[in-house]
């Protein structure tokens, strides 16, 4: 195992190893008992009494764009009808066309780099904040004084400046312009177009030294993410020994950080089109091993056809339909953190003269930003080329239905215990989205709402209703007593959030392949404020942070939990939130909030802050105890347990949520505020 990480410091960041940090949320399982059928029409039976591991988390979900086009300002206002976790926005320093790059952010006068603010970044940074969306921008290329012109083409896109140091010093210089907000940022280089037009030792090197000169230079007040990558780098290169890409550059990184430990590496990128993420997540969880458990993978872009013909199927309801198959397939990696779909322009937001064009993509993504975060069980048969997912709890129940398939297909939902009725005020809607409802640029306006509304009377807790999906297509059936979703539409901390952090428990067994212990999920929702935590075995760490500045005298939290009905017999057994109050010094004191699910023979540390296996302080909170807990209030008492000062220091703390070998199928859920 590396050494831990040290404590964070917003105040007086300089070149100090940062590990553990990611930029989405979220994870989800596979649908229990679905199975494909040839028939036309099947039924499908949801009970959303139960619970299926994991959570359906929405705010896993990004979007991103290249910021090339004044387009993107106007399209700022419709983030606000899916919320997103993430705005992955590609900056390319060669391409001085591009609307980010006017005013040319860097110049060099007698010698002297200048930096210089343009409205259009302005404005992007302030909007996404401004909606708690996280920004990650992907910084392509070098800047253009220092761009070898003859050598940027393909196959090598983004060459090596041809003067490094005074690249990287002039990028560090121009991204402190933006030290007041807490960005990720990420050092682009793909395989596909690298730095020698080759898979080799010298453009893995290359890569390495920029991505080294840059965070040195830049020093984050944020996050550090290494190089993208594509899946055909995920192979075996006859050029590299058998290895992949992937994995050589990643044994690169880990060989420098040997020399340089200071050096950051928060998370680790992909980027592909048309793939299924699988293999490909399987590839780079074995290049990072057991000894980088604290960065996670992100996918960065996807697109789900491939490049070419990407481009021509923007904008189609098949569009839609694949890519929300793809997401249910991608929400099972534990350890991917962030899903982001790649053009919002024009592939969600369509620009038609003045007007914004919503595609059917753009509102799969609302109407699954709908769907609560308690994944429910799906059985029964499905016809070939369908898929379903559904969640439910005390306020909604939801259905999405998508057909990939060129044939309308009849799917029979067989719906129980449903959301009693609630004054007459209960409602079934009904959703179709296809090449005729919600889809702009094939054979429809551009409006879109239910296509069916029932008002729902009496007390039966049981539905049955038939829906046909069009090929292809997507339908979403929704039972609810209320519009507003108390926990789907909250907003997140007044306090500042300064950064997150994250756990993966990957163990690498004895023919070298990474897994997940347990399947084990630790992710935290930054835009609503919510921590979630899963284990599916019988051991495993579901783990994860946030730091926040500003906060109150006592937090106030929401915690649901399920527990297996027999007490965990794990050494590693811990349930509960721990608080590391951070000082002008770093990290003070570490309290850490339990139930009665403690062993106090624990000896796995937490890889950040005090980074103790407990607390300085343990504080048994009998609401976190298994017998109270399916749904609990607490009041973390913040001010009355921290260290002298910590108020005057900007009230400043690592705020962590563990569920460590609780037994499999525990699942839990934080909402902070």
């Amino acid at each position: 195992m590396q050494r831990p990480p040290e404590p964070y410091d917003a105040a007086s960041y300089t070149r100090r190893r940062v590990l553990a940090a990611t930029v989405g949320i979220g994870a989800a399982a596979a649908l229990g008992g679905c199975h494909a059928s040839a028939s036309a029409s099947d039924a499908l039976q949801v009970d959303f009494g139960r619970t299926a591991f994991f959570p359906l988390v929405k705010s896993k979900i990004g979007v991103g764009r290249a910021l090339d086009s004044d387009k993107i300002l106007d399209s700022l206002r419709y983030l606000d009808e899916i919320r997103p976790a993430l705005y992955d926005g590609e900056l390319r320093f060669p391409d001085t066309d591009w609307d980010s790059m006017k005013p040319y952010p860097i110049e060099v006068r007698d010698g002297q780099v200048q930096v210089r603010r343009n409205s259009f970044l302005a404005t992007v940074q302030s909007e996404l904040l401004r909606r708690r969306i996280e920004v990650m921008y992907q910084l392509e290329g070098a800047p253009k004084q220092w761009e070898d012109a003859a050598k940027a083409k393909a196959p090598r896109k983004f060459p090596r400046p041809t003067d490094l140091r005074a690249a990287a010093d002039a990028m560090g210089t121009w991204a402190k312009l933006y030290d007041g907000h807490p960005v990720s940022w990420c050092v682009w280089n793909e395989p596909s177009h690298n730095l020698t037009g080759s898979p080799d030792l010298a453009s893995i090197r290359q890569m390495v030294d920029i991505y080294d000169a840059y965070t040195g230079a830049i020093g984050p007040k944020g996050l550090f993410g290494m190089a993208s990558f594509v899946p055909v780098d995920a192979h075996p290169r006859r050029q590299l020994g058998g290895r992949s890409y992937l994995e050589t550059a990643v044994d690169a990184l880990r060989k420098r950080r040997r020399t340089d430990p200071d050096l950051p590496f928060d998370y680790l990128t992909m980027n592909n089109y048309g793939e299924d993420l699988s293999d490909f997540a399987d590839g780079a969880r074995n290049a990072l091993g057991g000894d980088f458990n604290t960065v996670p993978l992100i996918q960065a872009q996807f697109g789900v056809f491939r490049p070419g013909e990407w481009e021509k199927q923007g904008g189609t309801a098949l569009e839609a339909a694949r890519s929300v198959a793809a997401l249910e397939k991608a929400l099972r990696i534990p350890d991917l953190q962030t899903f982001t779909f790649s053009g919002w322009l024009p592939h969600m937001i369509a620009f038609k003269g003045g007007t914004a064009l919503r595609t059917p993509l753009f509102n799969a993504l609302k109407l699954y930003a709908r769907m609560p975060d308690r994944r429910t069980p799906v059985r029964g048969g499905l016809p070939e080329g369908v898929g379903a997912m559904a969640s439910g709890d005390e306020h909604r129940s939801s259905v999405l239905v998508w057909n990939e398939s060129g044939e309308s297909r009849t799917v029979q939902l067989e719906l129980a215990d449903v959301p009693p009725a609630d004054g007459g005020r209960t409602e079934l809607k009904v959703y179709h989205i296809d090449q005729k409802h919600g889809s702009p640029l094939e054979h429809s306006g551009s409006d879109f709402g239910p296509s069916e509304t029932v008002r729902l009377r009496g007390h039966s807790r049981k539905l049955s209703k038939t829906v046909t999906v069009a090929g292809p297509g997507l339908v979403y059936v929704e039972v609810g007593a209320v519009s507003h979703h108390p926990v789907l539409d909250r907003d997140g901390l007044s306090a500042t959030l300064v950064r997150k952090h994250t756990y993966a428990d990957r163990v690498t067994g004895p023919k070298g392949t990474t897994t997940v212990r347990g399947n084990a999920y630790g992710c935290y929702d930054a835009v609503r404020a919510i921590a979630y935590l899963g284990v599916e075995g019988d051991e495993g760490t579901g783990l994860c942070g946030a730091e926040y500045r500003d906060l109150p005298q006592t937090l106030d939290t929401d915690v649901r939990a399920e527990f297996p009905d027999h007490q965990p017999a794990s050494s590693e057994a811990l349930f509960g939130i721990r608080v590391d109050y951070v000082l002008g010094h770093g990290v003070a004191k570490s309290v850490l909030w339990h139930g009665d699910v403690l062993d106090r023979r624990r000896t796995k540390p937490l890889p950040w802050g005090r980074r103790g296996a407990t607390a300085d302080e343990l504080v048994h909170a009998r609401e976190l105890d298994r017998a109270r807990v399916g749904h609990a209030r607490l009041a973390l008492a913040l001010g009355a347990h921290a260290p002298s000062g910590w108020v005057r220091s900007g009230a400043r703390a690592i705020i962590s949520f563990w569920m460590d070998s609780t037994g499999p199928g525990s699942q839990a859920r934080f909402l902070l505020g």
